[in-house]
């Protein structure tokens, strides 16, 4: 259970067996374990509690079982820390790969509700989370400079009273003031056009995303509505058999896909990675065999996985398991592939050549520039009152130049975010691992 002790590793000979965390059963396919599947091995190796209860689904189920310090002694060691930590970093991503954890509760991006009250009662997701410093920090700033000032013009000065602006000094603060007011457009021009600029990024990997979810979806639908039928309505072995495997193919592609543009879900892509993965039923020994015998990079075995699933369809088309209506079948296979392979490619150019380091740069100057003169400029108008303007403008100026760089790095590689605004990509995985054996049940009968 996932509670109790792990002393014990157990491997499936025969039989299938449900994959259920905190009393709920995790969604297909992670939640059936076939033969050749591995319980409890983590929590042998780590000497933790099970984080899963694993119960019979078939009428039947042989396993074998090895006591923990025989299996630690097959590994001829204990782990050390750096494969301790990468296996941690495997199974946080197969955790939401499978359904068991995720960033936003389910949801792809953090949602809102458009209540007031709720809004300004939120933290977490918002941009006061990487905002929040820097503006006190100025603020701190604008308070030591009001107080050096006072002293330095009139000790004597009423709280919240404008300061005399025929002192010499006010008098020249007051001329930064009127620099700063045409910077302030020029700032807030720029930065604007900056940030839609940066959200157009975001929108269009989500809608990569979303394109390549759609397109796997597609691609199944086709073949489960061309596969031979019984004449009941329903699929033949050979049938199902083919469904089958073409989406695990289409499962893996994604999991990988995704691996190789995501740096927290890189880990996947080592051979630790694809091996815990075999070891969890997410791909078959002759697969992870395949996959790292190829004369490929890392990060573009996912390819192979798209022509596993063209070779197969090809392959049901020739022996009469799918019905190709006088080509088209086929043809629109072919057809949804290409789409495919158009649409994911896009990912990557958008990733790297999402904006000049120059622009950038220059817009990073521009704000910094323009809050860290804000307490010098507006004391002279403001007086005491400027602490408060300082705050406001430098919140607001240096969160949206915080908004446009979460929105240049929608993926969170860069971790500027800290989990809190970027894609929740598990959600977007188990989303087209449903979507794989949707058409499939779907069309399972037929009243007709």
């Amino acid at each position: 259970g996932d509670s109790s002790a792990g002393d014990y590793v157990y491997v499936i000979a025969e039989g299938e067996c449900n994959v259920m965390v905190d009393g709920k059963i995790v969604p297909e396919p992670y939640g059936t374990l076939q033969a050749k599947s591995i319980i409890g091995e983590l929590a042998v190796m780590y000497n933790k509690n099970r984080s899963a209860t694993v119960s019979t689904k078939s009428d039947t189920v042989t396993l074998y079982r090895i006591e923990g310090t025989t299996f630690k002694k097959l590994l001829n060691t204990l782990p050390r820390m750096d494969d301790a930590e990468q296996m941690k970093k495997i199974d946080d991503v197969l955790k939401q790969i499978a359904g068991t954890k995720s960033l936003f509760d389910g949801n792809f991006i953090l949602p809102y509700k458009p209540d007031r009250w709720w809004l300004w009662s939120r933290w977490k997701g918002t941009i006061l989370l990487c905002s929040t410093l820097p503006t006190c920090l100025n603020m701190l700033f604008s308070l030591v400079f009001i107080l050096v000032t006072r002293q330095l013009t009139d000790p004597t000065l009423k709280f919240c009273m404008a300061p005399d602006k025929s002192h010499a000094l006010i008098a020249r603060l007051d001329i930064v003031q009127r620099m700063w007011s045409y910077q302030m457009s020029l700032t807030t021009f720029i930065l604007t056009f900056f940030v839609n600029h940066s959200y157009s990024l975001w929108q269009n990997v989500h809608g990569i995303a979303r394109r390549v979810q759609g397109r796997l979806n597609d691609f199944n639908l086709l073949l489960a509505t061309s596969a031979k039928r019984n004449e009941d309505g329903s699929y033949t072995p050979e049938s199902q058999q083919l469904l089958d495997d073409v989406a695990s193919y289409s499962r893996l592609f994604h999991s990988l896909f995704w691996a190789s543009h995501a740096k927290r879900f890189d880990v996947l892509l080592t051979d630790q990675g694809l091996e815990t993965m075999a070891s969890r039923g997410l791909m078959t020994s002759n697969q992870l065999s395949i996959l790292q015998n190829l004369d490929l990079p890392r990060n573009q075995r996912y390819n192979a996985c798209l022509e596993w699933m063209m070779e197969r369809a090809c392959r049901g088309v020739d022996d009469g398991t799918i019905r190709d209506y006088k080509g088209s079948t086929i043809l629109n296979l072919q057809n949804t592939m290409l789409t495919l392979c158009a649409t994911y490619l896009g990912l990557g150019s958008a990733l790297s050549t999402r904006m000049p380091l120059a622009y950038t740069h220059f817009v990073q100057i521009l704000v910094d520039a323009f809050v860290f003169l804000a307490p010098v400029a507006l004391y002279s108008t403001l007086g005491d009152m400027s602490l408060i303007c300082v705050g406001i403008i430098t919140l607001f100026y240096t969160g949206l130049l915080n908004l446009a760089k979460i929105f240049l790095d929608p993926l969170d590689n860069e971790n500027f975010s800290g989990d809190s605004f970027d894609m929740d990509l598990g959600v977007l995985i188990r989303e087209a691992n449903s979507g794989s054996t949707r058409w499939k049940n779907a069309g399972a009968r037929l009243p007709f």
